[in-house]
């Protein structure tokens, strides 16, 4: 885990189904690993593994009707990884596994994040900057993947996921860009929707922004999440959604932080906010980063917003997190900053960006 310098890349293409046989074929190990990980997590919280498959299973006929090619390549993933389809739906809602379905109390830390978007009126180059500190468990230094995507239809993808899952933040050919925080609110787990990474693939398997935006808006959901959409050509909107409604935020003066509490008065009049019980540095991480940067509005390059992410403030809790103990003794830590520049098709990714660390680049 000390030694890793950067997340292997996939090149995957064909049809659903073929793309996802070659990811599972080329990622086996670490969808190995995956599993491993998320059995000890989900058993953690009272879900055997048995019950885990078979809440998998009721996962599988909602995956169909949201998406077909969505279940077609997780049945790929599952035969060239040699596992069941149930384990691989059980990866992609793990986290509706752990916030939603858990039988006692999560253990785990929360799925952090601070998100960040620089529109190209606050840039120096006129380009749009979508970024991102994702911050969870220490172990998925050890399960990031990038998969680079082109399928038979639609426009490519560059997505980084934890392997096993299609996708959690990335950018597409059509230009369109996504980013996922951890939010909670008093209604999750009341229903069962379609599982956040898929929700996040569809965005990226869009080709026009308003149809990336309907994907979160139509869709049901069995836990809260906040996703922030933006387009190369200059559009972002941070969308937080709960399992039935969704709220949004437009950026102020050409900049927009999200990091892990409801910020819309729409939402913070409607919704009974959990995110704070275990995420209280949100409200310094979100105002310190929006402050940095509106120091410098206008002239913004990537460099002043991987700077205004290593803000430390408040360590471990910073916005860059040293690993450090959360409930029941789950370690968690900044596992990766993610800086994306849609307009160019490219994003740089540094795992452990709490230490000494290198950027590798990933492109279309």
């Amino acid at each position: 885990m000390d030694n890793i310098e950067s997340f292997p890349l996939y090149d995957i293409e064909g049809d659903a189904h073929q793309c996802g046989q070659q990811y599972g074929r080329a990622a086996g190990d670490r969808i190995d690993l995956s599993l491993k990980t998320y059995r000890l997590a989900f058993e953690r919280v009272g879900l055997g593994w048995d019950r885990t498959r078979a809440l998998a299973r009721r996962f599988m006929p909602m995956i169909e009707a949201f998406d077909a090619g969505m279940l077609r390549e997780i049945e790929g993933v599952a035969e060239g990884a040699g596992v069941p389809a149930e384990d691989i739906v059980a990866l992609n809602a793990r986290s509706e596994m752990l916030y939603a379905f858990a039988q006692l109390e999560a253990t785990e830390p929360p799925d952090g994040c601070t998100g960040v978007v620089v529109m190209p009126s606050a840039a120096r180059d006129g380009r749009l900057i979508h970024a991102q500190n994702w911050d969870w468990r220490v172990e998925s230094l050890e399960l990031g993947v990038v998969l680079r995507i082109q399928p038979a239809k639609g426009p490519a993808m560059l997505t980084f996921a934890e392997a096993g899952t299609l996708a959690r933040a990335g950018l597409n050919s059509a230009g369109i860009a996504v980013t996922g925080n951890f939010i909670k609110a008093d209604g999750d787990g009341r229903q069962q929707g379609v599982p956040l990474a898929l929700i996040r693939r569809g965005i990226l398997q869009s080709e026009l922004y308003a149809n990336a935006l309907g994907v979160v808006c139509r869709t049901a959901r069995s836990i809260s999440n906040n996703m922030i959409l933006t387009h190369a050509e200059g559009e972002a909107v941070s969308l937080e959604t709960c399992p039935e409604q969704v709220f949004w935020q437009q950026p102020e003066n050409g900049i927009l932080v999200h990091a892990n509490h409801f910020k819309t008065a729409a939402a913070l009049a409607r919704v009974v906010d959990r995110s704070l019980e275990t995420t209280p540095d949100s409200l310094y991480r979100d105002r310190r980063v929006t402050e940095a940067l509106h120091k410098r509005a206008g002239d913004l390059g990537e460099q002043d917003v991987l700077d205004a992410l290593q803000d430390r403030f408040g360590a471990p809790r910073a916005v860059c997190r040293s690993p450090s103990a959360g409930p029941g003794g789950a370690s968690s830590a900044t596992v990766a900053t993610i800086v994306m520049d849609p307009a160019a098709r490219r994003m740089r990714i540094a795992p452990a960006p709490f230490k000494a660390h290198r950027f590798t680049e990933y492109s279309l």
